[in-house]
């Protein structure tokens, strides 16, 4: 044979070959596809049809990546330089650990995905744990000088342009020590489409930057948990999806700091035992902005005024979040929809200080909240939560929070055609003076409240504020009280409706009823109709 013919017969296998590797999704000329790589939508049982349209079928697998070492940095760098240039897609992570330095920045049109969790698994179960697993540096804390450098951990996943990133998530990955931030650039830009599905994270916090504090002589080593740093955060101009996540009880990194020197109210030294606890955070936060007038001050947000406030297209559904303080969920949008979210707090706790600079007391709040709605147009339903408040310094009292479902007049807007549907909890249902409202369906919910507060609590008028706050078109129908009854206010009302809700508490409830609402075949409640208070 001559050596023509052997190149010719040597360049047909190749080719062969090449086909036959691609057709098993193997290394083809640089691009990279796992042959157990999924390649299709997770979310496609949600039907929100722009997940379908993300590419799943793009898929580099990081374990062909060039590199070397223990840390996988260098080699996810690679895959979402190759998966860039084709457009976006994803990077695979097989079944396994993989240890990262810092941050991951993820980029425009990326999504990270692990090995698919077995059939049926869900994050509500207590053994949901997806098998490719992503761990960052710990925090090993220093009880002398300057302490430990924060720098080197509290990492995660985060943008590399969050002002433009688009088509990009996270995706069947398991986080220990790191939290997923998706956030947005300068004046609240982002970009569409975002998601983080059917992940777990543990040990998801941050840091103050105002512990330790020179105005009350701290020590340089005293760290505090960051009380605005969730462990999921999602910001997207469109459709944000955060689904079929589990936040469950870290534990095994909190550190106790003896003799945490706090200042009480004569701006006098007290020392406490005080935890650095990874789960006193919020656990997912939606577009979640500030929209409004602080405390009620008016000025409600609307999509004219602030536009990042009112977003579209947010999903949030099927997570199981634990807490031990803080906000478990917060949204803000239109048309936002939150639905079969498990939340639960932990009972019982001491909370020294809510700022890591001064002492609790039953006056604090450390903004212990099921959920918090912000925007228009929201649905919540099928919610479990249990909510508590901590107990202050003096081990007495309880923090002034352990709220449930809320939209108040603080940074919000009024309420306008929102639904509250099947949702089971511990605390209040709480439409708190939100100023006006104009559209609410309040139906099938089973709520029992610590202390005498109503159950359902509908309010329009501001708080200590006299005028007209008006209350239109609201239901509450077919729900289940059974501490305290319900309450609605508001003026002028029209077609205000309380009707067969069932009170199932050892005493009746009441229904005080400021709004001159119909009342029918409500059953075990007595009734207080109540004159207009404003003038």
């Amino acid at each position: 044979m001559s050596a023509d013919s052997s190149r010719l017969l040597g360049r047909r296998h190749f080719i062969k070959s090449m086909l036959a590797l691609s057709a098993a999704g193997l290394e083809v000329s640089g691009f990279v596809r796992a042959a157990a790589a999924p390649a299709s939508d997770p979310a496609r049982s949600l039907g929100l049809g722009w997940t379908r349209k993300l590419r799943w079928d793009l898929v580099a697998d990081i374990t062909r990546m060039p590199g070397h070492g223990d840390f996988w940095d260098e080699r996810l760098e690679q895959a979402q330089q190759r998966i860039g240039a084709q457009g976006g897609g994803v990077v695979f992570f097989p079944a396994g650990e993989y240890r990262f330095r810092g941050d991951i920045r993820l980029r425009d049109g990326i999504i990270l995905r692990g090995a698919e969790p077995p059939e049926g698994a869900a994050a509500l179960d207590d053994s949901f744990s997806p098998p490719s697993r992503l761990e960052f540096p710990k925090y090993a804390p220093l009880f002398t000088g300057s302490g430990a450098p924060v720098e080197g951990a509290f990492r995660g996943i985060v943008l590399e342009d969050p002002a433009a990133a688009a088509n990009c998530g996270v995706v069947h990955l398991a986080l220990n020590r790191g939290y997923i931030a998706l956030g947005e650039g300068p004046d609240h830009r982002c970009g569409a489409n975002r998601l983080v599905y059917g992940c777990t994270l543990r040990n998801a916090a941050g840091v103050m930057a105002e512990v330790p504090s020179a105005q009350s002589s701290q020590p340089a080593w005293l760290r505090y948990t960051h009380k605005f740093r969730s462990a999921i955060r999602v910001h997207a101009s469109e459709n944000a999806l955060v689904a079929n996540n589990r936040i469950p009880r870290s534990g095994d990194d909190n550190f106790v700091m003896r003799e945490y020197p706090l200042l009480d109210r004569r701006k006098e030294i007290v020392r406490f035992d005080v935890e650095f606890d990874y789960d006193n955070r919020p656990g997912i936060y939606v577009n979640h902005h500030c929209i409004g007038g602080a405390g009620g001050s008016g000025d409600d947000g609307t999509p004219e005024t602030h536009p990042w406030g009112f977003r579209k297209g947010a999903v949030i559904c099927g997570n199981y979040v634990f807490n031990t303080g803080r906000c478990a969920i917060g949204f803000s949008g239109d048309g936002v929809i939150c639905r079969g979210n498990v939340i639960r707090f932990a009972r019982g706790l001491v909370r020294p200080t809510v700022t890591g600079v001064h002492c609790s007391y039953g006056s604090s709040t450390n903004d212990n909240r099921a959920l918090e709605m912000r925007g228009w147009r929201w649905i919540v339903e099928d919610n479990d939560y249990e909510v508590f408040s901590n107990l202050c310094s003096d081990k007495v009292y309880r923090i002034n929070d352990g709220e449930g479902l809320m939209h108040e007049d603080h940074c919000n807007s009024t309420i306008l055609d929102s639904r509250l549907v099947r949702n089971r909890g511990n605390s209040y249902l709480s439409l708190f003076h939100v100023g006006q409202i104009d559209g609410l369906h309040v139906e099938g919910n089973d709520i029992s409240t610590p202390g005498n507060i109503s159950d359902i609590y509908v309010c329009a008028p501001r708080h200590k504020k006299p005028g007209d706050f008006p209350i239109r078109r609201v239901a509450i129908l077919s729900n289940t009280t059974r501490s305290n009854g319900i309450r609605v206010m508001g003026w002028p009302a029209e077609r205000v409706v309380v009707r067969a809700n069932r009170h199932a508490g050892p005493k009746p409830g009441k229904i005080l009823n400021e709004a001159g609402a119909e009342l029918a075949d409500n059953a075990n409640y007595e009734v207080s109709t109540i004159a207009r208070k404003n003038s």
